[in-house]
């Protein structure tokens, strides 16, 4: 069955983790998705207790620890042409599944590498052929780290100008062979340039986690992100391909909004209300 799972993202800055479980699980989640960052409460450099004492005390709150979700590859990635900030992005990853093991959960959100960050569109990091490269290379190094530490590598679909067909993502987890390399499916990053049921469908079992997002195509900028359901999401195709292709981990809604209702939207997109 799957679960309703929320992001700490969704909560205000400086939040901790044991107020974000508790406030969540109060508005019936079931999990929640924890970031890191290089400040704050949980970052590349918390210790291993402190971390074991922070997955504890979500747990404590009734909910599992859904994946660990990382920012910072926006920052530096995979696919920089710049050797400091590759190495940089792979030692973030390291850091990343270390920090996930001990929150006790398997699964590390990453951004696989970028042709263009979404804040500067017109600016070109990378070309796409050697972004293909370096992402492949970098992850194929990186898929025995994911594998000793027992945490999935799962390469999300964003705003990067790569990755842009279910096909192309597909390719490169078969072309890596490392079943701790998947896939982190975000349903409204994709709608401004494709249908969450095809991507679905195109993944299949080789989708390790899901991002809930809804985005309304005609506004096309990062203002058409908005609440679930009062998008272009077609919703009912999505659960309906979730269902075709065995899917049953947590389904986190990343974004902002007030608990309850959020929780409530994500109930009727299951069915549940």
């Amino acid at each position: 069955m799957m679960k309703k799972s929320i992001n700490g993202w969704t909560f205000a800055a400086g939040t901790s983790l044991a107020e974000a479980a508790k406030a969540a699980r109060a508005a019936g989640f079931e999990a929640f998705e924890p970031t890191l960052g290089l400040e704050g409460e949980l970052t590349t450099t918390t210790e291993e207790a402190t971390c074991r004492k922070l997955g504890d005390q979500i747990r404590r709150a009734g909910l599992e620890v859904a994946s660990l979700a990382c920012g910072l590859f926006w920052q530096a990635c995979y696919t920089s042409p710049l050797a400091g900030d590759r190495a940089r992005a792979k030692e973030w990853t390291m850091a990343g599944l270390d920090r996930a093991q001990w929150l006790g959960t398997d699964a590390l959100l990453v951004v696989p590498g970028m042709i263009s960050n979404f804040e500067k569109p017109t600016r070109p990091v990378c070309g796409y052929a050697d972004a293909l490269r370096l992402a492949y290379e970098a992850l194929r190094e990186l898929a025995g780290e994911a594998e000793a530490r027992g945490v999935i590598i799962a390469i999300e679909n964003v705003w990067n100008q790569f990755l842009l067909s279910p096909v192309e993502m597909r390719d490169l987890i078969d072309r890596v062979n490392s079943p701790w390399v998947q896939a982190y499916f975000d349903t409204g990053n994709v709608l401004k340039f494709g249908f969450p049921q095809d991507w679905i469908d195109t993944l299949g079992q080789r989708i390790a986690r899901i991002h809930l997002k809804d985005f309304k195509i005609a506004v096309g900028t990062l203002d058409g992100f908005c609440p679930l359901g009062d998008g272009d999401a077609d919703w009912p195709a999505i659960v309906a391909a979730l269902k075709r292709v065995g899917y049953d981990g947590p389904l986190t809604y990343e974004g902002p909004g007030d608990l309850s209702e959020v929780s409530r939207r994500i109930d009727r997109i299951l069915g549940r209300a």
